[in-house]
């Protein structure tokens, strides 16, 4: 084993592409971890073809480490990397080290082109129909039996040809199409007419460019294909909420390209293609946007039974034995060994995570400033290698107090990304104003009159609800009963976001720092503040007569008399109180202030079971 330090763990990048170009394929393959929700045989056997999931989950990475796991069964296999997304530079297949059969490209879209368009599977299906032909012809002519069907395929194909200045993936507005004409006496020729891709719908010229796609689709069921596997990947779907006509354009192009794979799929299937199929990966934000702004032409019927989706979901949620937490494990394990003996978990954790982190167990304490993510844990190594104790040798209080604000910073860059998809640039910018400088924990009434006061121009107040739930979606906020230490998050499980007045919206612990909120400050406001309807607070008893329970209450520093009415105890007849009240402090509700009494009014119906 080698003595190493922070700074000397190998931490990877945050993007899967840029980690095997920088670092390689073989430090990448050691340090995958598969989550746990993933079939990997489904995937490659089964007819699995769409992986989803929220930014930083791994789809990327799943797709490459597919490919590895490919290639190492048949050396002989074939992919094709295809990434989508705009004004994106076409990557250089030899920065790859490892990946001698792969083909790689990217669909580059100028912001003019097709804006008018609403559908797009014919042209889907003719991109896809190149690469195909294509990669064949980049290996070799091997991965299709060159019979009189290919022929007649690539042929059919070779009558429609894109701009000849235009790179051979890029999507143009217009193509030429050749189409065979007889004269009177007899005679055949082919010109090509120019076919206007934008005009689909009113086009005559456009029906000739379908005919042939066509055709072509009925040939490709009776290609013959080789013993080579052949697989194409799709990645980086995206779409940003700019120009609203460009950002229309391309949510409608990734949910024809959704539809595409999933046709293409089936025709490989029905011609009994083995090891042939196209695997696609997309953002959840993505689908959410074809939701929000398009026809979604019932996109979900089609991933239905299809699609894998990327969760980290774990049910001990404090513990090492968290994937994510391996993941960490597993790279400072390669990191310190010099040959294929890596050392157990168990010394690492003794080594490296040796004392809490403010009281709070390590591994809690990582878990609860991460979303459950692979890119977290990637962000916290290279947060704390650039910090001022990257020369430290354990995980110790000060090296997360100085990686914290870098962190914190980042993972709000990372959260805004994902926002894109939804809102424009200056309502990102609103909707992360509100919450700076703000709380922490806070209750829908106060960011409501938060917004009223402050915000009253902005999307939060006109999509007040649709904001919100976005936000709990992503993770940015969750629900919390602070005084119960009750939490709700999207991450860990819990679909919705909980609206009620027990319960607390809170942001999310690895955010607080860059938007300057924290328990702190919360407190000092809290001093000044008089409980809310709903407030779960501590009761002290002070006297207990026949129908009341008479205490007070600590709220932030402040202690208040109270009162608690023996029908906000149990419902039904009740012989004696007493009984019913057997401690002297206990959790209560806020129900409100009571003017005559001067006293505040609490409940304990379903926080202590009596009514149950």
């Amino acid at each position: 084993m080698k003595e190493i330090t922070i700074k000397d763990i190998y931490a990877g990048k945050p993007d899967a592409k840029d980690e095997i170009n920088f670092e390689g394929i073989s430090e990448f393959m050691k340090s995958f971890i598969v989550p746990g929700n993933c079939d990997l045989k489904s995937l490659i056997e089964g007819n699995f073809c769409y992986i989803s999931g929220f930014k930083g989950t791994g789809k990327t990475a799943l797709l490459f480490y597919l490919d590895n796991v490919l290639r190492e069964r048949d050396n002989s296999s074939c992919s094709s990397f295809v990434f989508f997304k705009e004004e994106f530079a076409e990557m250089k297949k030899e920065q790859y080290e490892g990946f001698t059969h792969l083909e790689i490209s990217s669909i580059s879209i100028a912001k003019d082109t097709l804006v008018s368009n609403t559908d797009f599977e014919y042209i889907w299906r003719w991109l896809f129909y190149k690469r195909i032909i294509s990669d064949n012809e980049s290996f070799n002519r091997g991965i299709f039996a060159d019979d009189e069907n290919w022929q007649n395929f690539v042929n059919i194909i070779a009558k429609i040809k894109g701009p000849n200045n235009l790179k051979k993936s890029l999507i143009p507005n217009k193509v030429k199409v050749a189409f065979p004409v007889s004269n009177p006496i007899g005679t055949t020729y082919s010109p090509e007419v120019e076919v206007d891709l934008r005009n689909n719908t009113t086009d005559d010229r456009y029906s000739k460019f379908v005919e042939l796609l066509d055709e072509a689709e009925e040939l490709l069921y009776k290609v013959e294909r080789t013993d080579i596997p052949y697989h194409i990947f799709v990645d980086e779907l995206e779409a940003y909420y700019g120009s609203h006509d460009v950002f229309t354009r391309d949510l409608y192009l990734i949910r024809d390209l959704i539809f595409t794979v999933k046709r293409m799929n089936a025709i490989f299937y029905a011609a009994e293609m083995k090891n042939t199929k196209i695997i696609c990966s997309y953002r959840t934000e993505i689908v959410n946007a074809i939701s929000r702004f398009i026809v979604t032409k019932e996109l979900n019927k089609v991933t239905s039974g299809f699609e894998i989706q990327l969760k980290w979901n774990y049910s001990n949620t404090s513990s090492f034995e968290h994937p994510i937490l391996k993941i960490l494990l597993r790279r400072i394990a390669i990191s310190e060994s010099e040959d294929e003996y890596l050392r157990s978990e168990d010394e690492i954790i003794e080594q490296w995570f040796r004392e809490d982190i403010h009281d709070i167990n390590p591994s809690s304490y990582i878990l609860n400033n991460s979303w459950h993510k692979p890119r977290d844990i990637v962000r916290l190594i290279i947060c704390a290698q650039n910090s001022l104790q990257s020369n430290k040798k354990t995980f110790s209080q000060a090296v997360f107090d100085y990686l914290t604000k870098s962190y914190s910073v980042e993972s709000l860059t990372e959260i805004k990304e994902e926002m894109r998809a939804l809102y424009t640039s200056d309502e990102i910018e609103d909707i992360i104003n509100v919450f700076t400088g703000f709380r922490s924990i806070f209750s829908i009434k106060q960011l409501k009159a938060r917004v009223n006061e402050y915000f009253p121009d902005t999307i939060m107040k006109t999509k007040f609800s649709s904001v919100l739930n976005d936000l709990y979606r992503l993770g940015f906020v969750g629900n919390c009963i602070p005084q119960s230490k009750l939490y709700h998050w999207h991450h860990k499980g819990d679909e919705r976001l909980i609206i009620s007045d027990e319960w607390k919206l809170m942001i999310h612990q690895a955010l607080q720092s860059a938007l300057s909120v924290g328990k702190k400050l919360d407190y000092s406001m809290k001093r000044n503040e008089l409980p809310e309807s709903g407030d779960i607070v501590i009761f002290e008893v002070d006297a207990i007569t026949k129908s009341f329970v008479y205490g007070y209450i600590n709220y932030y520093g402040q202690v208040l008399s109270a009162y608690i009415h023996i029908s906000e105890i149990i419902d039904g007849y009740v012989s004696d109180i007493k009984e019913y009240i057997i401690e002297e402090r206990f959790n209560a509700k806020i129900l409100g202030y009571d003017e005559k009494r001067q006293k505040w009014m609490l409940s304990v119906k379903g926080l202590l079971g009596l009514d149950e």
